[in-house]
């Protein structure tokens, strides 16, 4: 074959095989969302009321929408970025910021709008809280416009007493499709006292363009991070700030109890506002909380000696994490571990999703650090847990 046709060929292949990428993609972004729920009317089980021992719980945040305004290197001494966030606790609403620091540790500023919480605390970022402030944020909003279109606002004073403010505004009214996403926010934990499990729906990275993405401290203008590849991302640039308007945020097993809680059921199920827990005798068999359900397979009774693994599924499509359980007993002593060695990721739209949010990526490895241990006394029910995270930071 000569060069011309040999140039020829290769040219017509890549044409192909560009045109039928680009139709992939196409079809990827416009993919109509799964259905897959799980069998709610397994909760209305009927069998006799009776006493059992709940050794773990699920806590629900009320964390509703979130931004991740991450600074570009050296931009400020004391700030890595900012995470406003918009709470709703029924009778109440408002803001927090959280604000990461260089050294490790957090800040939380709320907002007046809700009640103080000096005893606050965040076990699952870094090495935690610092310090808490309740201070007016300035009329904080984080919300998206029916056009699909971000705005962000805030301006409070730190700890240092300087001056934060933020205005961010997109501008574009072209399409944009989101990622669903298992933040990798506990990766950072130096003394977890939950497994984080925050799903973030909807979520999205900020776009350029005629967008107004300001952020300045005591009037000097503070650079976001850039987007870590240099493409754009559904033919618009990106910043790597990046927002979610449905967020849920659960606490997989908590370790702040020093009693096992025991509870008389209605039927096989005992519900504790929005999370219901499904025995199978006296055993632990299922937990569902909003779009989130855990399964134990076979039932996990504390009680006995076994082992079998535990599965944690967001519906539709929003991940899984699972891995094995074992159970000890000696005497009235008993001892429960749990780890995690299985994730699926959310389901990604479009190549460059794929290529950032898969199981290799940092997306789907960082739960794999997390251990779960706890030592129980069946006859007074004191229970010492804890989690481990074995790196910290990703390390």
């Amino acid at each position: 074959m000569s060069r011309l046709k040999l140039a020829l060929t290769l040219v017509i292949v890549a044409g192909v095989g560009v045109a039928a990428f680009a139709g992939w993609n196409a079809w990827e972004l416009r993919r109509p969302a799964g259905t897959a729920a799980p069998d709610r009317s397994r909760y209305s089980r009927t069998g006799p009321d009776r006493e059992v021992m709940l050794p773990l719980t699920i806590e629900a945040a009320d964390v509703r929408r979130l931004a991740l305004l991450e600074f570009a290197p050296d931009s400020d001494p004391t700030y890595l970025g900012l995470e406003p966030q918009f709470i709703d606790r029924g009778h109440e609403q408002g803001y927090r910021i959280i604000a990461y620091r260089h050294d490790g540790w957090v800040d939380f500023y709320d907002d007046l709008a809700l009640a103080p919480n000096p005893d606050e605390q965040s076990k699952v970022t870094g090495k935690g809280l610092l310090h808490y402030r309740h201070r007016d944020l300035g009329g904080p909003i984080l919300e998206r416009d029916d056009e699909g279109r971000a705005t962000i606002e805030f301006a409070f004073t730190d700890v240092e007493g300087r001056a934060i403010r933020g205005h961010i505004r997109e501008h574009s009214t072209k399409r944009s499709v989101p990622l669903n996403l298992l933040a990798p926010v506990g990766m950072s934990a130096v003394e977890p006292d939950s497994f984080p499990l925050i799903m973030l729906y909807d979520f999205d990275f900020l776009r350029l363009g005629d967008s107004d993405l300001e952020v300045s401290i005591d009037g000097r203008a503070v650079q976001l991070a850039d987007f870590p590849v240099p493409l754009p991302v559904q033919g618009q640039r990106r910043s790597f700030a990046k927002y979610s308007v449905d967020t849920d945020i659960l606490a997989v097993f908590p370790t702040s109890h020093d009693l096992v809680q025991r509870l008389r059921t209605t039927g096989d199920v005992h519900r504790d506002g929005e999370v219901s827990y499904l025995f199978a005798g006296d055993a632990l068999e299922r937990i569902l909380v909003r779009d989130t359900e855990i399964v134990f397979a076979p039932a996990l009774d504390v009680r006995t000696a076994g082992s079998g693994r535990f599965t944690i599924t967001t519906y539709p499509e929003h991940g899984v994490v699972a891995g094995p359980y074992a159970v000890s007993a000696d005497g009235a002593v008993s001892r429960l571990e749990l780890s995690i060695d299985e994730v699926e990721v959310p389901r990604q739209r479009g190549l460059l999703y794929r290529f950032i949010v898969n199981e290799s990526s940092t997306f789907g490895t960082w739960p794999k650090a997390y251990r779960y241990h706890a030592t129980i006394d069946q006859a007074t029910g004191a229970i010492d847990a804890q989690w481990t995270n074995t790196r910290p930071g990703g390390k």
